[in-house]
């Protein structure tokens, strides 16, 4: 298992409540929730913001970027999310399934 820190987290009643229905719903912990969720948000080499700063549309101050670091990045960005399914094919998934 890796090394886990504790972090306190201010939420709203909605979030809140979002985060125990997901939680309920996936068979997941919260903090697996928040931890998943986490990882689905791009980090500064996300493909589309690469995009953007090699079009000129972004600035991105003291980094340079190459098209091969681009690429690179991309293919993370794909291995990171294949075989993932997003909440919306789940459930189209789950009603085709009688779920």
């Amino acid at each position: 298992m890796r090394c886990m820190l504790r972090k306190q987290v201010y939420l709203t009643p909605e979030e809140e409540a979002k985060l125990k229905r997901l939680a309920r719903t996936t068979e997941r912990t919260e903090a697996e929730i928040l931890r998943l969720a986490l990882d689905l948000l791009p980090e500064e080499e996300a493909p589309l913001l690469l995009a953007l700063a090699a079009e000129g549309l972004l600035e991105v101050p003291e980094r340079a970027v190459s098209p091969e670091q681009m690429e690179e990045a991309y293919r993370r960005y794909l291995d990171q999310v294949a075989g993932r399914r997003i909440g919306l094919s789940e459930a189209l998934l789950g009603e085709r399934e009688g779920r």
